[in-house]
């Protein structure tokens, strides 16, 4: 069966994660789903799904790293970093009969394109699958509303060291390569490129971080999760 059907949850028990509800399918359904998604790869930077699409397919990510974002006034919000074995866009996906978000693969990426029609079929007549969806759905909306928050209430450095920490934890590792540019890392936090470039720079100088280009080395965790706490 593969590996996005059995993979085990990495997350605390107070948040179901989309593995869990997929989990939750009969050996039937999840035999149902295997034979009707669509896996498709993408390479960094490639649009996944733009907005104003019809909503015609529930995406998940099996490998790679997604920028999740939307649009007020035409002016683009990333509101999530999604990882592996996540939904893309799931909150949004049975609000409008047009998708609402812009997803866009930060590194080579592979997602499997479900049908709407086959998802709700499943909920339709697995009450188990059905519960366990709103509860994530729940979740993930919690998530969102946290980070935004966190962020709104951040000055730059504190912003910067929030998604630098954000990124040592999907990565898993204090040296990691960041997966976008300076200008969207701005945007991210919606503060101005030279803001962002400058605090990186005194982060370097102060040898919190060791910055060569994308390439990030966290040389003083505690330090930068003081900023974050502070800042």
């Amino acid at each position: 069966m593969p590996d996005f059907l059995t993979q085990k949850s990495n997350l605390n028990n107070e948040f179901l994660n989309a593995q869990e509800c997929l989990n939750a399918l009969s050996e039937n359904e999840k035999q149902e789903l295997i034979s009707s998604k669509t896996d498709i790869d993408f390479e960094a930077g490639e649009h996944i799904v733009k907005r104003g699409l019809l909503a015609n397919n529930v995406l998940y990510l099996t490998e790679g790293l997604v920028k999740l974002e939307l649009f007020n006034d035409s002016k683009p919000s990333t509101i999530a970093i999604l990882e592996p074995h996540s939904f893309i866009g799931i909150v949004c996906c049975f609000a409008f009969k047009k998708i609402d978000f812009t997803a866009t693969a930060l590194t080579d990426a592979k997602v499997s394109f479900i049908g709407m029609d086959v998802f709700e079929r499943f909920i339709k007549s697995n009450g188990d699958f059905a519960l366990n969806l709103i509860k994530h759905m729940s979740g993930i909306s919690n998530q969102l509303l946290h980070r935004l928050t966190i962020l709104s209430q951040k000055n730059v450095d504190g912003a910067l060291s929030f998604i630098l920490l954000d990124f040592r934890s999907i990565f898993r590792s204090d040296e990691f390569e960041l997966p976008m540019s300076r200008i969207e890392l701005a945007n991210m936090l919606d503060y101005s490129k030279e803001s962002v470039i400058n605090t990186l720079s005194k982060f370097n100088k102060e040898g919190i971080v060791k910055v060569n280009g994308r390439k990030v080395k966290i040389i003083k965790r505690k330090n930068l999760a003081q900023i974050c706490k502070l800042g």
